[in-house]
């Protein structure tokens, strides 16, 4: 999942002279705090989780914990904060698959308390460790859900509003990190781009097919 990363702290240094990059920058973290609302939503209204990846979640889930416990170590409040409210959104989605039976009931909890254990012991060797980590999971917590929607012929718990938004996130990080120079801001998304683009091309043809399929009354 994308991350938040520098630019409400350069903005908040440099009120005087606001950057195209740095509005690009303020752009791209509003929408990694929200983009995945959508999908929480979806899920708990139309009470489904079908087509969502179970793994997918719980990865994301702890990619965004270990971004908290960084951004907390290094004193970025907005990087700790963001991640945080990431990591809650995700857990709520969690929450909706222990219930769904996807997920079983004591693995949420336990991938929770396994991820704040081991990130916080890594933080107390090396903040950097922690960082290594959260990108490695992070980066990478998009493709269990592309596996998901590729083998998965329903998806009626997938939104498509929440993956288009993680699109156009993902674009602006990448258009922000090579603007900066930063090859571990635009570099996850060469990855996470494509994934979800797909994940909405999917999403959408088998929500349209089941919403054209007439429902034969037994």
């Amino acid at each position: 999942m994308p991350r938040i990363v520098r630019p409400w702290r350069t903005l908040v240094g440099q009120t005087d002279c606001v950057s195209p990059t740095n509005l690009l920058g303020l752009v791209a973290s509003g929408l990694s705090m929200f983009f995945i609302w959508p999908q929480v939503l979806r899920v708990y209204r139309k009470d489904t989780v079908e087509g969502l990846a179970p793994f997918g979640a719980l990865q994301g889930m702890s990619g965004s914990l270990l971004w908290s416990i960084y951004g907390f170590a290094r004193g970025d409040i907005p990087l700790f904060g963001s991640n945080l409210l990431l990591a809650i959104a995700i857990s709520l989605l969690g929450v909706a698959m222990t219930r769904h039976g996807v997920l079983p009931r004591a693995t949420l909890p336990g991938v929770a308390l396994l991820v704040l254990c081991t990130g916080l012991t890594a933080v107390a060797l090396s903040t950097a460790l922690v960082g290594v980590l959260a990108f490695l999971i992070g980066t990478s917590s998009v493709l269990p859900q592309t596996f998901k929607v590729l083998c998965d012929p329903d998806l009626a718990g997938v939104s498509v509003s929440s993956n288009s938004l993680l699109f156009v996130t993902s674009t602006a990080w990448l258009t922000y990190g090579l603007a900066i120079g930063d090859t571990l801001v635009w570099l996850p998304n060469l990855l996470i781009i494509p994934c979800a683009a797909l994940i909405v091309a999917k999403a959408r043809v088998s929500q349209r097919r089941t919403a054209s399929t007439p429902v034969h009354a037994s």
